[in-house]
């Protein structure tokens, strides 16, 4: 089957792929694979008192409250009363975001978090609050109070919903259901480390390519954004601070890493606008991380000056891409490497559907944040998370693709080659490959010219059909001898051949002629219509001063035509010989006559 109609074959299951990946990840994420609770747990939605400034509600339900947004500077109070039930190992979670917390239930403190990092004016990372209460007995009941402090503009425009349970419980509640980000997240960054090993090893040992290294970025980036942000890290680690900037580095890394993947496969987007955009966004995780970690400016603040950003470079790239995908394709369509569908439509599949999929969420966490009641703590990026998967689907696609088109390319450019660098008769290298080559060839290396004798007499006596096969025999005893030690073996000529040998051993075309007379020898042997005979002359790069091709083979060129004229006199002097020796035999029967 020819690789043209394989890939058409095959092309189905790319969309398949895309499809029933989602379906079933979406289905791991689903409550359909939620392990119950040993012990009681319940969410503490409803039943709450909340005030917010001028804002103030009794017996509300947090999840859908408006408490408008929360500003440096705000506190906002929320209190019920604790679940009578006795549960072993008791404790209430909630998430904070850029708020220090103080918990107190009846008036009496029992938790606080946050307040060390406002004091030396750092931005306070989001947080799990775990609060254990560990005597059950005693707080069942009770009220309980928590405060949270703002430090930051736009902190928050949302509350948390608040678990109430036994500990195991409640944080395998939380880790089911974070099973589809944590998945997810966990594949890209594994498969990122699996694609710097690859490109690490290729960009070294096979080329130059910095494409497959930049794949590797997006991969991470994408999936250790994807656990920063569902707050994986911070649930399994106390380094809350260092989590909550890679949350930030790598959203913001996102761009770059993208627009420069691009930029290093297609180098017709190597354009002076792209490099403009790539210093761009290399800039600007740099800048954000040195204003917060000078504390001049918190790396929260320039979100939004992020989707701005990677908004408007998705309409700057995109046509460019899409251009270069249709004429790609209309050069390649009519090519004997077109395969039925090109590598970079995957791409812009991956990325349409990634920038789609990023949009909805960029545009629902907004939307939800300064518009929607509940706000954004509890908005998902599922979106952006299913298509960054599938975008990195994709570049996995796209360099299979990539690589059967390679494949292709280098089969029709090697068969192209053959046809054009091949003697159609004998099979060998033909003059114009030899030409190339002699200007090529650098370093130690030598030459054997070879002139295959009475080649002219076998076509005028025996016709052109078995000149034809002496000079095929001839090709084929070459073959024997050279094959596998020679760099080249050529017809450069009706009967010239020439014969390249790179670091040859002193001596050792000598004995290679000597093995080539031994097999002529054996040919002759069994052949009835014509013997083989060739005059043959080698010279070492070494014997001449410039060590030019060029001057190389005219050495050799000029022992070979001694040697011709040498088996000429030879064949002279015995024809000679021949004739004054059947001279004075028939003198000699005159005499013997009379």
């Amino acid at each position: 089957m020819r690789l043209r109609d394989y890939m058409r074959i095959n092309v189905w299951l790319l969309p398949l792929l895309l499809v029933f990946v989602p379906i079933i990840l979406i289905m791991f994420g689903s409550s359909f694979m939620t392990t119950p609770s040993t012990y009681y747990k319940a969410i503490l939605n409803d039943g709450w008192s909340v005030r917010h400034g001028d804002f103030y509600a009794e017996n509300v339900e947090l999840k859908n409250l408006d408490i408008g947004t929360a500003n440096r500077g705000d506190e906002v109070v929320i209190s019920r009363d604790i679940p009578k039930e006795n549960v072993p190992s008791a404790c209430l979670m909630f998430r904070s975001i850029q708020a220090a917390v103080i918990a107190t239930i009846d008036g009496k403190q029992i938790y606080s978090y946050g307040e060390d990092y406002a004091q030396k004016g750092k931005l306070i990372p989001k947080h799990f609050i775990v609060i254990p209460l560990n005597d059950a007995y005693a707080t069942t009941g009770k009220r309980i109070t928590i405060t949270f402090k703002v430090y930051e503009d736009n902190a928050f425009s949302g509350l948390s919903e608040v678990y109430y349970g036994n500990r195991h419980d409640v944080e395998l509640s939380f880790i089911q259901s974070k099973r589809l980000p944590f998945f997810i997240g966990g594949f890209l960054s594994l498969f990122s480390f699996l694609l710097l090993t690859l490109s690490s090893y290729l960009y070294i040992y096979h080329s130059h390519d910095l494409s497959l290294i930049f794949s590797s970025v997006i991969s991470f980036t994408l999936g250790a954004y994807n656990l920063a942000y569902n707050d994986i890290f911070c649930f399994l680690s106390d380094h809350e601070v260092f989590f909550c900037m890679i949350e930030y580095i790598t959203l913001f890394s996102v761009p770059f890493a993208i627009i420069t993947f691009l930029v290093s496969s297609h180098p017709e987007l190597n354009t002076n606008l792209n490099k403009t955009l790539i210093a761009i966004n290399a800039l600007f995780p740099i800048v954000t991380l040195i204003l917060h970690l000078l504390d001049i400016a918190h790396m929260n603040n320039f979100v939004s000056t992020l989707h701005v950003i990677a908004l408007s470079e998705a309409i700057m790239i995109l046509p460019q891409l899409v251009l270069n995908v249709i004429k790609s394709y209309e050069e390649q369509k009519s090519s004997p490497e077109y395969v039925g569908k090109t590598s970079d439509s995957i791409l812009l599949l991956g990325l349409l559907l990634f920038i789609i999929c990023s949009v909805i969420d960029i545009i629902k966490y907004n939307v939800f944040k300064f518009f929607v009641a509940g706000g954004e703590i509890s908005v998902n990026i599922n979106f952006m998370t299913l298509g960054a998967l599938c975008f990195v689907l994709c570049l996995f696609v796209f360099y299979f693709y990539h690589g059967i088109e390679h494949i292709n390319s280098v089969y029709v450019k090697q068969h192209l080659e053959g046809l054009a660098y091949t003697d159609a008769l004998t099979g060998l290298m033909n003059r114009a490959k030899c030409m190339q080559y002699m200007a090529s060839v650098r370093g130690s290396f030598a030459l054997i010219s070879l002139d295959l004798d009475n080649l002219k007499t076998v076509n005028d006596s025996l016709g052109h059909q078995e000149g034809d096969r002496m000079l095929s025999s001839f090709a084929s005893l070459l073959k024997q001898t050279f094959g596998g030690l020679a760099s080249l073996i050529g017809r450069t000529g009706g009967d010239e051949f020439l014969i390249a040998i790179e670091d040859p051993a002193p001596g050792s075309c000598e004995k290679l002629l000597i093995d080539l007379n031994d097999q002529i020898a054996s040919f002759n042997s069994s052949e009835k219509k014509f013997n083989i005979s060739t005059s043959c002359g080698c010279a070492y790069s070494n014997e001449v001063k410039d060590q030019s091709a060029e001057n190389v083979f005219v050495l050799a060129d000029n022992r070979m035509y001694a040697e011709k004229e040498a088996h000429h006199a030879s064949k002279m002097g015995k024809f000679v010989n021949d004739i004054i020796g059947s001279s004075l035999s028939n003198e000699g029967g005159e005499s013997d006559y009379e």
